[in-house]
């Protein structure tokens, strides 16, 4: 699909209001047209992207990225960077879960998701992003959580295995009887 095309495509997306105000991107938003246009065309960029096919490939990507970011301001995403390598975010969760590709390539990609984190949480930490967007981003994007993870390792108080007999003469060895 050719970027204009695509630009298009998004048009008529945005003239049919989805979904109750609050869901309404376009209803909520407090971007400018020219802000849109900006970032619909920093987003382009990356989309005209091949997949990278070598994990040298994807290491030149992911320099550029940043470089190209760190360059022009733009807030780096992990949906742009998925653009970036030419693929989609489903495809890079399975390449940073090493399935596809070699070790190097997920590392690489966790990383790169690293970087993003790390840029989250400074910004939220000096107030220029809500703390909802940072807590909706962390869980999605960096496996982050707010419940905890209890492990159960089952275990034998009474010593291990021992055969009723061994039971019933500890048993009567620590009952006291009154009479």
């Amino acid at each position: 699909m050719k970027s204009e095309e695509l630009v298009e495509v998004g048009k008529r997306y945005a003239a049919k209001k989805r979904g109750s105000k609050s869901a309404s991107v376009e209803a909520t938003t407090t971007a400018t047209k020219d802000e849109i246009k900006q970032i619909l065309s920093n987003t382009l960029y990356w989309y005209k992207r091949e997949i990278v096919k070598s994990d040298e490939e994807c290491a030149e990507r992911l320099n550029e990225y940043f470089q190209r970011l760190s360059e022009t301001g733009e807030i780096p995403t992990v949906e742009k960077m998925c653009l970036a390598l030419g693929t989609t975010r489903t495809t890079v969760w399975e390449w940073e879960n090493g399935r596809g590709c070699s070790s190097a390539r997920a590392n690489m990609i966790k990383k790169s998701k690293e970087i993003l984190a790390a840029l989250d949480a400074e910004l939220v930490s000096r107030g220029k992003i809500p703390q909802v967007t940072y807590i909706f981003r962390a869980k999605n994007f960096f496996q982050m959580s707010d419940s905890a993870t209890l492990t159960v390792i089952p275990a034998q108080p009474l010593g291990d295995s021992p055969d009723q007999k061994q039971l019933e003469e500890r048993i009567a060895g620590s009952v006291v009887v009154e009479e």
